[in-house]
């Protein structure tokens, strides 16, 4: 796989290794988000045990450290005789390291943990007896979230560990890396299918069409993501039934519980254990206007992985007449690509929020705002949204904005609307700066406004994709 950006990441990583401390670090991450190759990125540059785990039992495991030891020492004991505890596992360890400054990486530790229960109290004492006066640098790393957080960084190993990193997916313009050949929409177009998961944006290639790209790698039964996420689901969850109905549910827009339920026809309380599972795996996220405390009952959920959201609302339906790879690109020419781009506005909205969040240094939290407002007959009121409120500290308005993902130019009367739906946020939104996005650009009228009124900004997506873009 290239490897691309992370350079934030590799330079904290580097500052702990290079520096004379002991060093316990937790680093991990959702399925595909690639932390094996930033720590195999970091392990080539200096002396390095890297032990990634199997899902085996606990003699195969100790078994394959051991080789990896003996390889790095070169010692023939080690080679001649596997370890069969993790006792010795962790005192050959120390040996190996003696008095030169080495990185020492378990991957997938969570595998490692699940078959030898006594794993974490027997590293926390070796830690305060041995480990934390050698020169090393010891990464525990994996991919179970709810794991490393309620276990690791939370449990037994609390007060051990020196730092922590939660690497997240690549935001739009880091994905972008990728598809430099494709144009500014198609790498939006791309995002919304890819999200910002290295694994998954290495298989469309610019050198292909986003169309063919999606036939190949998504749709035919070969394609290498055609059950992703089935697949990935069922590393975490071992009888997904349930939580795939729920994913399927909010893809095709039924984010609400009671919503979800009327959709599944699962009761209330299976939906919210789904719910409250899927959360915790990190592939979900529960909405409330951003305006609002935590305490709102005002929610709705978002599935937080672009693929995830793609494969459930255009995959996994069709998945009975996906027979051939030449149904497999008629589904995708008559089914897919006219509704790609209806699909791909959230990603946009997602893509905006990104924009405010990362230029205006002010804004403490981006997000949506959604409340009842009134239609103007009466007092009749509906529910409408805006698409991209920036708040400081106190969840006061800084920055309102409205995203467009169509083929027509935004005109004044989208400024119009955004300027009453505005007045009814909380605290109100007089001073804040305005924002419109749009995939199409801005009329001539609506330009001329923007000119001569410098709290208001037109963004598209050149904008987005321009390092210098002020």
């Amino acid at each position: 796989m290239r490897f691309f950006n992370r350079t934030a990441e590799l330079d904290m990583l580097r500052e702990r290794l290079h520096n004379s401390q002991a060093e316990l670090l937790v680093v991990y991450g959702r399925r595909r988000v690639g932390k094996t190759e930033l720590l195999a990125q970091l392990a080539s540059e200096v002396r390095s045990v890297f032990f990634e785990a199997t899902d085996s039992v606990a003699a195969d495991q100790l078994r394959d450290l051991t080789a990896e030891l003996a390889d790095v020492s070169g010692s023939d004991v080690l080679r001649s005789q596997p370890l069969t505890t993790w006792d010795a596992a962790l005192a050959a360890l120390a040996q190996v390291v003696g008095d030169q400054r080495t990185l020492v990486v378990l991957d997938e530790f969570q595998l490692l943990a699940a078959r030898s229960p006594e794993l974490e109290s027997v590293l926390s004492r070796w830690w305060r007896t041995t480990g934390r006066k050698l020169p090393i640098v010891l990464v525990l790393a994996g991919s179970e979230l709810s794991f490393f957080e309620d276990e690791v960084l939370a449990g037994r190993l609390y007060g051990r560990r020196t730092g922590q990193l939660r690497l997240e997916p690549f935001l739009a313009r880091e994905a972008s890396l990728f598809h430099p050949g494709f144009s500014v929409e198609d790498r939006v177009r791309a995002y919304s299918v890819c999200g910002g998961i290295p694994y998954y944006l290495e298989r469309f290639t610019d050198r292909r069409s986003l169309e063919d790209n999606l036939v190949r790698e998504v749709f035919q039964r070969t394609g290498l993501l055609h059950d992703e996420a089935e697949l990935m689901l069922r590393q975490s969850i071992a009888a997904p039934a349930n939580h795939i109905a729920v994913l399927r549910a909010i893809a095709h827009g039924h984010n609400r519980s009671n919503a979800i339920s009327q959709r599944t026809q699962l009761d209330t309380s299976t939906v919210a254990k789904v719910l409250a599972t899927l959360e915790r795996l990190g592939l979900i996220a529960r909405l409330r206007p951003v305006t609002s405390s935590e305490r709102a009952k005002k929610t709705a959920y978002a599935i937080t992985d672009h693929f995830l959201r793609f494969h459930y609302r255009f995959v996994e339906p069709a998945k009975s007449y996906l027979r051939t790879n030449e149904l497999a690109a008629r589904y995708v020419a008559d089914s897919v690509m006219p509704q790609l781009d209806h699909h791909a506005s959230l990603a946009w909205e997602d893509i905006c929020r990104e924009y405010i969040q990362q230029r205006i240094p002010e804004v403490a939290m981006v997000g949506r705002w959604w409340g009842q407002v009134p239609t103007g007959h009466g007092r009749r009121t509906e529910e409408r949204e805006l698409d991209v409120v920036g708040v400081d500290g106190a969840r006061n308005p800084l920055v309102i904005g409205m995203c467009k993902w169509t083929a027509a130019k935004v005109d004044v009367d989208e400024l119009n609307l955004l300027d009453r739906l505005s007045a009814h946020l909380p605290g109100g939104a007089r001073d804040s700066r305005r924002f419109l996005f749009s995939r199409s650009g801005f009329s001539v009228r609506l330009r001329a406004v923007a000119e001569s009124d410098e709290r208001l900004t037109l963004i598209e997506p050149a904008d987005i994709y321009t390092e210098d873009h002020r």
